[in-house]
């Protein structure tokens, strides 16, 4: 890790000159170098955290296709702020929108997300209740079964998929 700035400056928010605002460079697994920012206000009490890209890879495609349910429980998804995840099989996409949150989990915790979803859909559109309880018991079904394919795009290269089995991944550098 290495300090690559470190001091007081103005507050972008009040215009004081007691923010104290960092910036460092750290090498990470997956994501390699990130720029990561935080400051805070002594005056008014912004703060600010932040993490970024500090080098970028080649736009993928990541192609995962489960045998069964212990290749959905035992294989991890490393997903970029910059990363869309979909399956067309199952009939979802995940964008990052205009902040994405990273994150690391497993497909299985991954589906369960999805599942979360579609739950809180039923909530704000209670007339398509019905496709969404089927969407949930076919995700579910394939949580156990796999036999479906989830796709990673990330424009920047950072986001990834570890497979249990190396021959259920296929990896696609896109130009």
């Amino acid at each position: 890790m290495s300090v690559i700035y470190s001091g007081e400056v103005r507050c972008p928010v009040c215009g004081a000159p007691t923010f104290r605002y960092v910036q460092l460079l750290y090498e990470t697994p997956y994501f390699g170098n990130v720029l990561i920012e935080s400051g805070y206000c002594s005056t008014c009490g912004y703060r600010l955290f932040d993490v970024d890209y500090a080098e970028t890879g080649r736009p993928t495609r990541v192609l995962f296709k489960p045998r069964d349910g212990l290749d959905v429980a035992k294989s991890f998804i490393v997903r970029s702020k910059t990363g869309t995840i979909y399956s067309p099989d199952l009939g979802f996409t995940l964008e990052p929108g205009s902040h994405g949150e990273p994150f690391i989990t497993t497909v299985e915790g991954f589906l369960y997300k999805v599942i979360d979803y579609a739950e809180r859909l039923k909530v704000l559109e209670p007339e398509s209740a019905g496709q969404v309880d089927k969407f949930i018991q076919t995700v579910q079904r394939k949580i156990d079964e796999g036999g479906f394919t989830l796709v990673v795009e990330d424009p920047l290269g950072k986001s990834v998929i570890i497979p249990y089995r190396e021959d259920t991944v296929t990896v696609e550098h896109l130009d």
